[in-house]
């Protein structure tokens, strides 16, 4: 339970870093709702969590449970992905997964 604890406070703060630092645009203060939209390449997914990288190397944990499946079953590790959706729960809840054409 500890490592779960863990985690979940390293989410929280890699989400407000990338909130100040711009790679995250938000349109209000970094709480939970505050709508997210970024571009990141994808570490892993399992089930309904995606985890990404920014291009800063910062890892951000994406709840995919409110994503239409065929917007992200076909991406591998590596993909270029824009991701959208809200700040919640001390990671990114995605309601869009976009793989642009290269």
């Amino acid at each position: 339970m500890a490592v779960r604890g863990t985690l979940r406070k390293l989410s929280l703060a890699v989400i407000t870093a990338l909130a100040f630092s711009g790679a995250v645009s938000t349109e209000s203060s970094a709480a939970d709702g505050t709508p997210v939209r970024f571009a990141a390449r994808v570490t892993w997914i399992a089930a309904e969590t995606m985890v990404v990288s920014t291009d800063d190397g910062l890892a951000v944990s994406v709840d995919l449970s409110q994503v239409a499946q065929d917007e992200y079953q076909r991406l591998a590790a590596g993909a270029y992905v824009i991701v959208t959706g809200a700040l919640g729960g001390g990671r990114i809840l995605a309601t869009s997964i976009e793989a642009p054409e290269p």
